[in-house]
C-alpha cells in the first residue's frame, strides 16, 4: 500500500521485482533511475514534457487487478493479482501508481527496442568515423547495447538526404542523421519560448525547418546541440574541428553575465574549441545562452596583451615584469612622497575575480594608505543597492527556477532577457509554475510575455510606482499581520507611514503614468503571497542620485510586507557582470571595505578618479575612457586583455591572464561564490592580476607570499565575515566535470542528460545569508525619500519633437569580448531607434526610415523601429552598437524625420 511522507504520497513500485517508494506523479522512466535502471530513450528528456514519439521506452506494465467488489484480488500466495496490460507502454508517459509492477528486461522489450533501432538506422547514414557527436553519441551507445547485430534493410534503398543544411548562424543540420524526435523544437517551445524550428513535410521525408526571418533567431540556440540525441545539430564553431575524446575538459563558470553560469571549458592544443553547459539546478540547471557558448574567442584573439609595455616620448617598449614593477614602484613613491596619499587611487572592473579584487583593495587601503577605490563605470555605473543586499538579500535557498504558486515575484527596471538571459528563462519556467510575476519597467520587455501583470511606468517615476505600491498596502492594511513584528523590529515605522500616506494611490499613479486599479492589483498580489522577492536592474538605478531612493522604498515595501529573512524572500540586485556583486562584496567601493562594511574613509568615486582629482590611477580590467570623459593623470596604469582605450592613454600597460587561463572565483547576481578552474594555457607572459599587484606591493615593502588563488580565498574567507568559512577547498567540493567514458552510464544519455541521471539536484556554490536572515534579533530602520507631488509631464511631446531617451543592452554588441568572435557578429544589430506606433504616425514616420536623433551637441542617423514595446513620449536606443555608445539615460532627445 501506499504510504505519505511529509505530506507526500508515496506509492510502492515493483521494477524487475524491486520493491521500492517513489512520489507520486513519478514518471516510469524516472522511478527506475531510482534503482539504477536506465530505460534507454530517445525524445524523452527531464527537461521537456514527455511525447512518446520515439518508443524506445517501451516497457511492459501491469497493475493490480480488482475484483467486482473493489478490493485488490489476492492469489495462494497472499500477493496481489497483477493485470498486464495487452500491450507495451511508453515508460516515458506513463505514471506510476500504487502497486504497478513494470517488466523492462523481458523478452517482449527487448524485440521491441531492437526493433526501434532497427528501423532508426535504416535511415541514419553510418557516419560515425566524422560525427561530432561520436564518442558522446546516445545513438551510437543504444544500437551497441540494444541494437540488432547487423541490418535486414537493402542498402540501395536507403533514404538520403541534405548533410549541411544552416538553420541560421550558429547551427548546423544534418537531415540524414535527424531521427525526428523532436527534443530541439520542444525546447524552443517549452523552454526558451520561442517557436524558432518546426517539421515540415511528413514520413521519411519529414524534416526540422528553421522558422521566422532570420531563421533560428534565438538566444538559446545552442542548447538544441546537447539535448540531440545524435549529430543531426551541430555548432559551426565545433563543427569538424576535434573529436571529443581528444579535447580536455575544465569546469568554469561563465565570464560575461551576472547569472554565472556553469560551464565546461574543452579545450585541444590550448585552444578553446567549445564550451558546454555544466549542470548546476540553482544558478543554469543545464542551460547557457548563446553569448557565453560562442563569445569565447577573446580568449585567445591575436591582438592579445602578453607582454608588459611602458611607454616614453618615442612611444611603448617591451619590457620584464621586474622592470615594470619597479617603474610603478617608483613612480607610486614619488606622487605619494609628493603629494600625499590622497593623490594615487584605482579603478578595478566588476569582471575580475574576487581573489584580485581583494588584494586590489588592501594593495590600496593597507600598502598605500589610500581610500580611493570604485568599480562603477560604463555598465557597472549604476550598480547599487550594496546596503539592501547586504541586510535584505534573498535567503540564500532561493531557486529562481523552481518558484511556485507560493511566491510573488516583482521584477523592476531590469531586461533580463538581454542581460541576464539564462534567468530569464528560469523565471518563465517558474512563471509555468504558478509564480505570481508582476513585471515592471519603462518599456515592454520579452518577460513581460510570461507575467500575470505586466506594468508600464514612465521612465525615471520608479520611485512614484513603489511610493504607490506602498500606499495601497496601508490603504488596505495589507500590512495588517506584520505590524506587531514591524513595531519591534523596525525604527521610523510610524513617520514613514505618515510620509507615504500624505498622497493617494491616484496621486502616485497619475506621477508615474500607471493606472492606480493596476498598482493596487500588484500591491494585493506581492503582500499577499506568502513569500515574495523583488528583482532590480539596470533601469532602475539609472543614476546614483535616484538608486538610494529606490533602494529605500524596496526595503520598505519588502519589511511592511514581511518579506525578508527567508527562502524565497527578499531583493536580488540585477548586475551587469559576472563578478558585479564579487567587486561590491570586495570593498571595491569609496565608502565600503571588503566584506560590505562601512570604509573608515570614503573616498573619490570612478568620476571623481577620472577626473583629473588624483594625480596616479591604476585602471584594472576596466574602460573608463570609453565610456565618458577621462582626464589623464601623471601617472597611469592599466592592466588588460587589450589595447583599450583607457590602454592607448596608459604609461605603463600590463597583461592579464583571462577567465580561461587561471583559477579563481566569482559571485553571482544571488550572491553565491563560485570556483572556476585553468584550461587553457595562458598567453605570451600574461599573468593573473593578484600576482601583479602582489608584485608591486612586494616592491612597495610588503611581504606577501601567495602562490595561488587558492591561498587568497582562504584569507578572504578567514578575514572577511561575509565569505567566513568560504574557503578554496569547500568551493571546489562540488566542482565536478560530469562526463561519462564512452559506453558508460545510460546508453541513451547525453553529456548534460548524464549529469540529470547521475548527478541529480547538482549544486555547487555557497552564498552568503543576508542580515535579515542570519540575524533573528536585527533591528532596521525606513528611511524613505519625503514624496512630493508636482504635476506629471505628459507622456509625449511630438509637437516639438521631444522624447525621453531610455537605453538599453543588447546581449551582442560592439564590446571588446563580443567583437572578437565572428560567428556571432551576425546577431549583432545594426543601431536603431524603437518608437511608439501612435507617436511614429503623429510625426509621419514609417517602419524602417531614417530619423535623426539630436542631443547634447550629438547627432545620430538611425533606422526608425515601430512598435508598442516603448510608452509614447519614450524612444529606445540600444547602447554599444556602431555609434550609439555613451548615450544618456532619462535625457531628452529630438527625433526628426531625415
Amino acid at each position: 500500500m501506499s504510504n505519505r511522507i511529509g505530506g507526500l504520497w508515496m506509492p510502492f513500485v515493483t521494477i524487475d521485482d524491486k520493491k521500492i517508494e517513489i512520489p507520486a506523479g513519478t514518471l516510469v522512466v524516472e522511478a527506475a533511475k531510482k534503482i539504477g535502471n536506465a530505460i534507454p530513450v530517445f525524445c524523452y528528456h527531464p527537461k521537456l514534457a514527455p511525447v512518446g514519439m520515439c518508443r524506445m521506452c517501451l516497457v511492459e506494465i501491469g497493475t493490480p487487478r480488482r475484483g467486482k467488489d473493489g478490493q485488490i484480488e489476492k492469489d495462494a500466495s497472499g500477493n496481489d493479482v497483477i493485470a498486464w496490460l495487452p500491450k507495451l507502454q511508453t515508460a516515458c508517459t506513463t505514471v506510476v501508481s500504487d502497486g504497478m509492477v513494470v517488466r523492462t528486461a523481458t523478452l517482449q522489450v527487448t524485440d521491441a527496442r531492437r526493433g526501434v533501432v532497427e528501423f532508426l538506422l535504416t535511415s541514419h547514414p553510418l557516419d560515425c568515423p566524422v560525427c561530432d557527436k561520436g564518442g558522446e553519441c546516445p545513438l551510437q551507445n543504444v544500437t551497441m547495447a540494444y541494437g540488432p547485430g547487423n541490418s535486414r534493410f537493402p542498402a540501395e534503398l536507403k533514404f538520403h538526404n541534405e548533410k549541411r543544411v544552416p538553420l541560421g548562424d550558429l547551427i548546423m543540420l544534418d537531415r540524414e542523421r535527424c531521427i525526428q524526435c523532436a527534443r530541439c523544437i520542444r525546447f524552443q517551445d517549452e523552454i526558451a519560448g520561442e517557436p524558432a524550428l518546426g517539421f515540415n513535410a511528413r514520413g521519411r521525408g519529414m524534416e526540422i525547418v528553421a522558422l521566422g526571418d532570420p531563421p533560428f533567431n534565438s538566444k538559446f540556440s545552442g542548447n538544441t546541440i546537447d539535448i540531440c540525441p545524435v549529430g543531426a545539430l551541430t555548432s559551426r564553431d565545433f563543427r569538424l574541428t576535434a573529436r571529443v575524446w581528444e579535447v580536455n575538459d575544465a569546469p568554469s563558470v561563465c565570464a560575461h553575465c551576472s547569472v554565472g553560469c556553469n560551464i565546461s571549458i574543452s579545450e585541444r592544443d590550448h585552444q578553446i574549441k567549445r564550451i558546454t553547459p555544466r549542470e548546476n539546478e540553482a544558478v543554469n540547471e543545464i542551460w547557457i545562452c548563446d553569448k557565453g557558448r560562442f563569445a569565447h574567442h577573446f580568449t585567445t584573439a591575436p591582438d592579445r596583451l602578453t607582454t608588459p609595455m611602458l611607454r616614453d616620448e618615442t612611444g611603448w617598449h617591451k619590457v620584464s615584469w621586474f622592470d615594470a614593477s619597479a617603474t610603478m614602484a617608483t613612480r607610486f613613491n614619488e606622487i605619494k612622497s609628493q603629494f600625499g596619499v590622497n593623490a594615487l587611487g584605482g579603478i578595478a572592473g566588476d569582471r575580475v575575480p574576487n581573489e584580485d579584487l581583494y588584494l586590489f583593495q588592501k594593495f590600496f587601503r593597507d600598502v598605500i594608505g589610500s581610500p580611493h577605490l570604485d568599480h562603477r563605470v560604463g555598465w557597472s555605473a549604476a550598480n547599487a543597492g550594496a546596503g539592501l543586499v547586504r541586510q535584505f538579500g534573498a535567503g540564500v535557498e532561493t531557486n529562481l527556477g523552481a518558484l511556485d504558486k507560493n511566491v510573488a515575484v516583482l521584477v523592476l527596471g531590469a531586461d533580463v532577457e538581454e542581460e541576464q538571459p539564462v534567468l530569464r528563462l528560469r523565471l518563465s519556467a517558474s512563471a509555468k509554475r504558478g509564480a505570481h510575476l508582476i513585471v515592471a519597467n519603462p518599456r515592454v520587455t520579452k518577460l513581460a510575455e510570461h507575467a500575470k501583470q505586466s506594468i508600464v511606468y514612465s521612465l525615471g517615476s520608479e520611485v512614484y510606482f513603489l511610493l504607490g505600491m506602498l500606499r495601497a498596502v496601508a490603504e488596505e492594511r495589507l500590512d495588517a499581520p506584520h505590524r506587531d513584528w514591524m513595531a519591534a523590529r523596525v525604527g521610523r515605522f510610524e513617520e514613514t507611514k505618515k510620509e507615504i500616506e500624505r498622497f493617494t494611490v491616484e496621486q502616485y499613479a497619475e506621477l508615474c503614468h500607471v493606472k492606480p486599479e493596476k498598482i493596487r492589483a500588484a500591491a494585493r498580489a506581492f503582500a499577499q503571497a506568502p513569500d515574495a522577492l523583488i528583482l532590480f536592474g539596470r533601469e532602475a538605478m539609472h543614476t546614483l542620485q535616484r538608486d538610494a531612493a529606490v533602494e529605500s522604498l524596496i526595503a520598505a515595501l519588502l519589511l511592511v510586507t514581511g518579506h525578508v529573512g527567508r527562502k524565497n524572500n527578499g531583493a536580488i540586485a540585477l548586475y551587469p557582470h559576472n563578478n558585479s556583486t564579487g567587486a561590491i562584496d570586495m570593498g571595491i567601493l569609496p565608502d565600503r571595505a571588503a566584506g560590505r562594511v562601512e570604509a573608515k574613509a570614503k573616498g573619490f568615486s570612478a568620476a571623481e578618479l577620472t577626473n583629473a582629482k588624483t594625480k596616479a590611477v591604476w585602471v584594472m580590467g576596466a574602460d573608463p575612457a570609453a565610456h565618458g570623459k577621462f582626464s589623464k593623470p601623471n601617472f597611469l596604469v592599466v592592466s588588460e586583455l587589450f589595447m583599450t582605450e583607457t590602454a592607448k592613454l596608459a604609461d605603463v600597460v600590463l597583461p592579464a591572464q583571462s577567465f580561461a587561463e587561471r583559477d579563481g572565483t566569482f559571485t553571482n547576481t544571488e550572491r553565491r561564490v563560485q570556483l572556476f578552474r585553468a584550461a587553457i594555457k595562458p598567453l605570451g607572459d600574461a599573468k593573473p592580476d593578484w600576482w601583479t599587484i602582489q608584485e608591486l606591493a612586494n616592491h612597495l615593502g610588503a611581504r606577501w607570499d601567495y602562490r595561488g588563488a587558492k591561498e587568497i580565498m582562504d584569507e578572504i574567507a578567514a578575514r572577511v565575515p561575509l565569505y567566513a568559512g568560504m574557503t578554496h577547498e569547500k568551493l571546489a567540493a562540488n566542482v565536478t566535470q560530469p562526463r561519462a567514458p564512452y559506453g558508460q552510464g545510460n546508453p541513451s544519455d547525453s553529456p548534460t542528460e548524464i549529469a540529470m541521471g547521475e548527478l541529480e539536484g547538482m549544486v555547487s556554490g555557497i552564498a552568503w545569508k543576508s542580515i535579515a536572515e542570519s540575524d533573528a534579533g536585527a533591528k532596521f530602520e525606513l528611511q524613505i525619500p519625503s514624496p512630493k507631488f508636482q504635476v506629471p509631464s505628459p507622456q509625449s511631446s511630438v509637437d516639438n519633437h521631444q522624447f525621453v531617451l531610455a537605453v538599453s543592452r543588447a546581449l551582442y554588441d560592439k564590446g571588446t569580448l563580443v567583437s572578437k568572435t565572428k560567428i556571432v557578429q551576425p546577431r549583432v544589430l545594426a543601431p536603431r531607434i524603437e518608437i511608439n506606433s501612435l507617436d511614429a504616425e503623429e510625426l509621419g514616420i514609417e517602419n524602417g526610415a531614417r530619423v535623426r536623433v539630436s542631443f547634447e551637441a550629438r547627432a545620430l542617423e538611425l533606422i526608425a523601429h515601430v512598435d508598442g514595446h516603448v510608452p509614447p513620449g519614450t524612444v529606445l536606443i540600444a547602447q554599444n552598437l556602431d555609434g550609439t555608445a555613451n548615450l544618456p539615460m532619462g535625457a531628452l532627445v529630438k527625433v526628426e524625420r531625415t
